[in-house]
């Protein structure tokens, strides 16, 4: 088969145009592909953009067949499939590369085109945050732009004549945008959201804890959830988001979920203070649903297990929003089981010996359970400290290393060993992680928790009274847990340590409105789903809509846009009227004769311009500036509306003396 010989419109500023534009869209997908990718479209691109600066000819069908293949079979050796978010992103990225690369005719220009235009959707399947939409919109309109120059024929557009009309181009389609974007049939979730792959890391508790993970995820500041509570809100100290609840213990360090759920149900003999809020969770792409402990009730679609912990029916792979209310007071657990409270006693007699024995030794000194834990206490307030970045323990007898010898650790180190400490001493203990406190915004009081509030307690038995909450750390740094793990360590990160510096608190400031902006942009954009979609045509009377009413309304809405916006551009282009300039020259005339130089009806415009040089010299330029308009509008080659309105603002300026 013959090649098809290259386009006329392909001249090397062109192609360097969509190189270029290609390249913007691409780039925030290059710090999360692996090396490889960024290697190859790098690589691609600037061959391209060399072949076309040097007019060199294109590689042959068998170089691009053995790149594509090649890159195929890359992507499936990386991901170990072609499908899903990550794959599928990386193999549209290389293939996009390689058709620019065989770009030789305007049909190919087009399809490039339109090749840059889907890469922008794909970033929303990453992130939808308020500066990637305005770099996209960038993006977008330079991909327009892009498309003007390559349809112009025979001569190259400058960068005005490209970016001026994909502008206007982009302005005319927001109004259609936008009533897609509102009326368009909603499924549950946002319009761009794709199940999370399970191969993709996220940022997040686990269902295991052994000293050490949970201090890492305090370096992070993303987002974990954030709570909009209605009424007052509970005091920091309260504020216990209850997560995963870990009763397997492998005797060394580890504390994990069990392989099968405890059964479920809540049975509270005492429950007081109850609290309600709505709970804006992050993807985690986990199970569980954070609670202030302890829940009241399950949101909608989600269910209770025996630990109180709170699980959804699938798991969190895009943003959810619940309704969700808790008790402060409270108290459960009383008839638990023997069963269940025997097996939350087990531990491996072998491992961690010293630590065992000083709590037989601490059961045998204090059989009243309560002075044994004030023993407990003392012994971690008196020789311990709190710190982010404790040295490594002993990998056989973590516990015994920690409490003994280095005594600095993070609050997973202090449930861990007093859980292991409890259950040698007798007492049932569970640990449960989550997060504790969070930071409030003033500008809108919304509740953000973080990954840095990431936190583990313990949960111990007693006769009579059932679970009770006991938090170890509390003992060592109870500004931790009046105040939050910065108010315990000073700021951490270089955001936090920046706004902590500033004394004018302008920082702050702007931060805390960033946020605000972001948690409405999240609520009504990013999570603008069939409920919100349902609660906005509420509020325009319109109390129940189905799929078939929006899709008449966005049918409707769709032709009276489209038509207005087509009149409007029917009525921009209209030919000028020369009435127009007709009208001008009689008000200017008018002037003159009010001031005492009245026109002759017999006198054409060149010389009662030549009267008025004469008998008024004071008004002879703007009098020549008028009426050369005027004869070129009237009798030569006509005049724009632009053209039209700028002699109607000089005669309505013209003040003659």
């Amino acid at each position: 088969m013959k090649t098809p010989a290259a386009s006329p419109h392909l001249d090397v500023r062109n192609v360097m145009w969509l190189l270029a534009a290609m390249a913007f869209v691409v780039a925030p997908h290059l710090p999360r592909l692996p090396y490889w990718v960024d290697a190859f479209f790098t690589l691609i691109v600037a061959w391209r953009a060399w072949m076309a600066w040097k007019a060199l000819r294109h590689p042959s069908r068998w170089v691009m067949a053995l790149l594509t293949i090649g890159a195929t079979i890359a992507t499936l050796q990386q991901y170990r499939t072609l499908s899903g978010r990550e794959a599928g992103v990386t193999l549209l990225i290389v293939m996009t590369a390689l058709k620019l690369l065989e770009m030789r005719t305007q049909r190919e220009v087009t399809l490039s085109i339109y090749l840059g235009f889907f890469l922008v959707l794909t970033n929303f399947l990453f992130s939808q945050a308020i500066p990637l939409g305005l770099y996209m919109l960038v993006c977008v309109w330079i991909l327009i732009g892009t498309m003007v120059g390559f349809n112009r024929v025979g001569s190259t557009p400058t960068l005005r004549e490209r970016l001026k009309p994909s502008a206007m181009l982009l302005l005319q389609s927001i109004p259609l945008m936008l009533a897609f974007f509102v009326i368009f049939p909603r499924a549950t979730g946002p319009l761009w959201a794709l199940p999370i792959d399970s191969r993709s890391g996220m940022t997040g508790l686990t269902d295991t804890m052994t000293p050490g993970n949970i201090s890492n995820l305090i370096k992070s500041d993303a987002l974990a959830f954030r709570v909009h509570f209605d009424g007052p809100r509970p005091a920091y100290s309260r504020l216990y988001w209850r997560g995963p609840v870990m009763t397997e213990f492998d005797g060394g360090a580890t504390w994990s979920v069990p392989p099968i759920a405890p059964p479920g149900g809540i049975s509270y003999s005492r429950r007081e203070g109850r609290v309600n809020y709505e709970l804006t969770l992050e993807p985690h792409n986990k199970t569980w649903v954070f609670a202030l402990d302890v829940p009241a009730e399950p949101p909608p679609g989600t269910y209770v297990l025996g630990d109180l912990e709170v699980r959804d029916r699938r798991p969190v792979a895009e943003r959810r929003r619940y309704e969700m209310s808790s008790y402060l007071d409270y108290r459960y657990g009383e008839g638990a089981s023997p069963v269940l409270l025997k097996s939350l006693l087990k531990l491996d007699e072998r491992r961690n010996p010293r630590t065992i024995a000083l709590a037989r030794k601490w059961a045998a000194e204090y059989p009243d359970k309560r002075r044994l834990l004030q023993q407990v206490f003392q012994f971690y307030n008196r020789e311990f400290t709190y710190t982010l970045e404790p040295p490594p323990l002993d990998p056989r007898n973590p516990y015994d290393d920690f409490l003994f010898e280095t005594k600095q650790g993070f609050c997973e180190h202090y449930a861990g060993s007093f859980a292991l400490i409890m259950r040698a001493a007798g007492i049932p203990a569970r640990v449960v992680t989550g997060y504790q406190g969070g930071e409030v915004n003033p500008v809108n009081n919304e509740l953000i928790v973080r990954q840095a509030d990431a936190h583990a307690w313990t949960e111990i038995w007693l006769e009579g009274q059932g679970w009770l909450r006991v938090d170890p750390t509390a003992a060592v740094s109870p500004l931790r847990v009046e105040g939050g793990v910065n108010a315990a360590l000073g700021p951490i990160g270089v955001i936090p340590t920046l706004v902590a510096a500033d004394p004018l608190g302008l920082l702050a400031s702007i931060r805390d409105s960033w946020r605000a902006m972001n948690s409405q942009w999240d609520e009504w954009v990013v999570g603008y789903n069939s409920e919100k979609q349902r609660q906005f045509f509420m509020r325009w009377g319109a109390p129940s809509v189905d799929w078939q009413t929006l899709g008449v309304w966005l049918i409707a809405a769709t032709f009276g846009l489209g038509s207005a916006i087509s009149f409007a551009l029917f009525i921009r282009d209209l030919p000028p009227r020369r009435e127009a300039s007709l009208a001008a020259w009689e008000r200017f005339c008018a002037k003159l004769g009010a001031s005492g130089l009245a026109r002759s009806p017999s006198e054409g415009p060149l010389d009662y311009l030549r009267r008025v040089t004469r008998e008024r010299p004071d008004a002879a330029a703007a009098a020549e500036d008028i009426t050369r308009r005027y004869i070129e509008a009237r009798y030569g080659a006509g005049a724009s509306r632009e053209q039209l309105r700028e002699l109607a603002r000089r005669v309505r300026e013209f003040r003659p003396a």
